[in-house]
């Protein structure tokens, strides 16, 4: 071989080797670009995992009220064309009823599915809607230990019957101040610590997990549709 040759040949695998470099960069791209796509878990998988859980108690409040009735007569009548009405100074006679009631929180997720759950643009942030929390009572007592009446000679004691209706009085009054005493917060603040460890599971990250209600505040007018008479379990 003459030197013109040998001089042709080196030409031709320098002039190779960058075309080997690329095709060897090209064959490693895909395999990169894999490695840093990030895994999206799949919401169907949260969905089942929190429909588990079926209804989920996350506050319980115990609530002390006295309730108190007074019951005084009144004479009532008419003087020169005038009516009028004054207490007896006879015949008054009162009670204080110390009652306990206790109310629970859950949120009940047996209709929970994907349209609870947003997602962000990039699929990374994850929204999720939690079903209205509901309070039911679960009990209360009346402390007949403590309980204390005072009746004027003239007057008979409060009866059995007076008294339960006082305490069912009370325990209304008690529920008519749910959506003030904090166990709706309570039990979303639960709710949330409970969900977000339970979607990290699955993959998410904690910092990307937001838990929302369908509605930001409830007030007495919301009671109807927070408010379980009586527990079901």
């Amino acid at each position: 071989m003459n030197r013109t040759s040998l001089l042709w040949l080196s030409m031709t695998i320098l002039a190779a080797m960058p075309t080997a470099c690329t095709m060897h960069d090209d064959a490693e791209t895909p395999s990169s670009m894999l490695a840093e796509t990030p895994i999206i878990p799949d919401s169907a998988a949260l969905v089942m995992r929190v429909r588990e859980t079926s209804r989920l108690y996350t506050a319980e409040y115990h609530v002390h009220k006295i309730v108190t009735h007074r019951d005084v007569r009144r004479l009532r009548g008419s003087l020169l064309g005038h009516q009028f009405e004054a207490p007896l100074t006879l015949g008054d006679r009162k009670i204080a009823i110390p009652i306990d009631v206790t109310l629970r929180a859950y949120v009940d997720f047996s209709t929970f599915s994907e349209a609870n759950i947003e997602r962000s643009a990039d699929g990374q942030t994850l929204h999720i809607i939690l079903p209205d929390p509901k309070v039911v009572v679960t009990g209360s007592r009346v402390d007949h230990a403590r309980t204390r009446q005072y009746a004027d000679f003239l007057r008979s004691s409060y009866s059995d019957e007076e008294i339960a209706s006082f305490t069912q009085q009370g325990v209304k009054s008690v529920l008519r101040t749910i959506p003030e005493i904090g166990i709706i917060e309570t039990a979303r603040q639960n709710a949330a610590a409970t969900l977000i460890p339970m979607a990290a599971s699955l993959g998410y990250d904690e910092s990307q997990i937001v838990v929302t209600f369908r509605k930001a505040n409830y007030s007495r007018r919301d009671l109807g549709t927070i408010l379980e008479r009586r527990s079901r379990d």
